[in-house]
């Protein structure tokens, strides 16, 4: 997890959850988006009614946009493999 102040932005001390060590990761993306999502919604929304419901709905957005990422990582990780073992299949003897 890192904070990043973009003052000149508006934007202060917003933390992005953790990226697996890598900054430049569709998560990172995801969150960047989302949190710019989160900062005009609470520019424009100054009832708290209306302002809670707008973030939970990016917060469920946020939510789902993970999950397809994650299901696609996994699916092509799977695919790359299985594809693998048909294009370079292991000889007998070898590790």
């Amino acid at each position: 997890m890192f904070t990043l102040d973009l003052h000149p932005l508006g934007i202060y001390n917003t933390t992005y959850t953790d990226t697996g060590g890598f900054m430049f990761t569709p998560h990172f993306f995801i969150d960047t988006f989302q949190n710019t999502k989160k900062v005009v919604a609470n520019q424009i929304f100054k009832d708290s009614r209306l302002n809670k419901a707008a973030n939970d709905y990016i917060d469920a957005q946020t939510a789902f946009a993970k999950m397809v990422v994650n299901n696609t990582v996994d699916m092509a990780k799977y695919s790359v493999e299985s594809i693998s073992k048909v294009w370079f299949p292991k000889k007998d003897g070898t590790a």
